[in-house]
């Protein structure tokens, strides 16, 4: 093994320079996995001979801010499904290209009734672990920063950026349409729109959410034509120190399908401590009664101070018929406009869960 060992465990993962810039098409999703097994490789007792890995779900599901953990499997098994089939390609010189699959063997193993037991087992191709293994460059990353990015192309500029931090003082230059190649970009896509697409969408994701920031800068070339085209793109990576950021909040579905929250969505999820869908319920219904942000979150805060089986039932009931308790808006008591009833005396016989789903339909 030539490079240095890996400090910072499984969470910690190192990305050969060879992948890096090898051109390939993943989505966020399989970067992802590439991301986990990144980080197991070359940890603990692992040896160059070694090719087969496991993934448990209950050793990496912790990695994303899931609010319902319980499709885990699901959903890391569906953007595994996507490897199969793939691979990435390297160019060795002027008149050789190779093909690697990204695994030689992929096994799915479920656990009924005990997901955090199951698994998914990857076989490496001898040649690419041998390549991870040997590699003298590359990046060394927390995989929570990439895992949080959430566009493919934000991650791909990632490690990019992160191989090149610590040479010459963070500032490199590489051709335009060799951008263009790692990142299969169709060549009948007009150069404004991939500077879009690989980075101003990056610079707004990877600056303030990981642990590096950077400028870039366009170098342009004149074309026999006359007109002005981009040629190469000057980048200043700057380090930032260590943070703990979470750029989405998703929680999955049965069939391993994730759902992003908004930025709203978010704020009562933060607040409430509640699921992602049960936050849609909420905000649907004040949406539907008129409720100001102010009066809504006002009712958040008086639910959780009160001992109540079911809170987001009792909070969509307040939010359809009121209640008559002085609100507190502003640093200052003032009567509600809004209130009619004593809620605690009114539905202490109700049945929430019914209610709710009557609220909810209609």
């Amino acid at each position: 093994m030539n490079r240095k060992k890996k400090m910072g465990g499984t969470e910690v993962a190192f990305r050969p320079q060879t992948i890096i810039e090898a051109r390939y098409d993943l989505d966020r999703r399989q970067n992802d996995i590439l991301d986990i097994l990144l980080g197991i490789v070359g940890e603990g007792d692992d040896t160059e001979e070694n090719t087969r890995y496991e993934i448990n779900i209950g050793d990496v599901k912790h990695l994303y801010n899931l609010q319902d953990e319980s499709n885990a499997y699901a959903y890391l098994q569906k953007a595994v499904k996507k490897f199969e089939g793939l691979g990435f390609r390297l160019k060795e010189d002027e008149g050789t290209d190779i093909y690697y699959p990204w695994f030689s063997k992929i096994k799915y193993q479920k656990k009924r009734g005990d997901e955090g037991r199951s698994k998914i087992v990857l076989d490496l191709h001898p040649e690419v672990k041998e390549m991870i293994m040997s590699a003298k460059q590359g990046a060394y990353y927390r995989i929570e920063y990439p895992l949080n990015l959430t566009k493919k192309y934000s991650k791909r500029l990632y490690y990019l950026l992160k191989d090149k931090e610590n040479f010459n003082g963070g500032v490199f230059v590489v051709s335009f349409n060799e951008l263009r190649k790692m990142m299969k970009i169709p060549d009948s896509y007009a150069n404004g729109n991939v500077k879009r697409e690989i980075l101003d969408k990056p610079y707004e994701e990877i600056n303030g959410n990981t642990d590096i920031a950077f400028e870039y800068d366009l170098i342009y070339e004149k074309l026999p034509s006359g007109q002005r085209s981009i040629g190469a793109v000057r980048f200043k990576v700057k380090k930032l120190k260590r943070r703990h950021t979470v750029v989405e909040y998703e929680t999955i579905e049965q069939n391993g399908t994730s759902v992003v929250a908004t930025e709203e969505e978010q704020e009562v999820i933060d607040v409430f401590d509640c699921s992602l869908k049960e936050a849609k319920d909420i905000l649907r219904t004040a949406k539907a009664n008129e409720r100001t942000h102010e009066q809504l979150f006002e009712i958040l805060t008086y639910t959780l101070r009160k001992q109540v089986d079911n809170k987001v039932g009792y909070v969509l009931t307040i939010l359809k018929n009121g209640y008559n308790e002085p609100t507190r808006l502003s640093g200052r008591r003032t009567g509600s406009a809004w209130n009619n009833k004593e809620l605690d005396t009114a539905y202490s016989q109700m049945n929430f869960a019914d209610l709710e789903q009557q609220i909810l339909s209609n």
